[in-house]
């Protein structure tokens, strides 16, 4: 039989993030020093919450994508992405099924444009995240990094998307909002600064 997690103790995990925050855990946006990297990251408390139904795999069962914006800081130069971190709530391995690609890009509404949004690794340490971020309430399937602008960000928050579109090996599968907390990523975005040192280079 697939083996399930409980969805209201899978629910009162989600807002997790990474292992290094600001004292205060009731703060909106969250900063930190990653150690394996020295960048400074900045967070949101709460990311958003994407799922789509997989019914070929059981009953009620859903894969999922938390998303969440992730600012670089490395002194004062500053670069922005979309984390996709995606899992679920059934357990692959115990029912033989194959673990999903990463989505290779993403398809979505903003400021009434669709754009399309390519992922530019799915290993975020060669940007400079040692450290996962947006931890899941169960075990990760893997994650992608989608860069963007902060007016990307900006219109993000102020419509957020009822729905996305994610293209993995060719094939389009559609996410829709699961859960929102507005505050948050509201909060990232007045925070960000009005003039940004100009550079999108990766680290290495």
């Amino acid at each position: 039989m697939p083996t399930f997690r409980p969805l209201c103790a899978v629910l009162a995990l989600l807002p997790l993030t990474a292992a290094a925050v600001t004292p205060s855990d009731d703060a909106l946006v969250r900063e930190y020093l990653d150690p394996v990297t020295a960048m400074t990251l900045r967070l949101v408390s709460e990311p958003f919450v994407y799922a789509r139904e997989v019914p070929e795999l059981a009953v009620n069962a859903r894969d999922y994508l938390t998303v969440g914006p992730v600012e670089l800081n490395n002194m004062g130069s500053r670069r922005y992405y979309l984390a996709l971190v995606a899992w679920s709530t059934i357990d692959r391995g115990r029912i033989g099924a194959p673990t999903p690609a990463l989505p290779e890009r993403v398809e979505m509404s903003l400021a009434g444009k669709d754009r399309e949004l390519q992922s530019e690794t799915h290993t975020p340490r060669e940007l400079g995240s040692g450290l996962p971020v947006y931890a899941p309430p169960v075990d990760r399937l893997g994650e992608s990094w989608l860069g963007v602008k902060p007016a990307d960000l900006r219109a993000f928050s102020a419509s957020p998307p009822e729905s996305i579109d994610v293209v993995v090996d060719g094939m389009r599968l559609r996410y829709t909002l699961w859960r929102k907390e507005p505050k948050p990523l509201q909060a990232f975005v007045e925070s960000i600064p009005e003039t940004l040192t100009p550079t999108h280079r990766r680290r290495r």
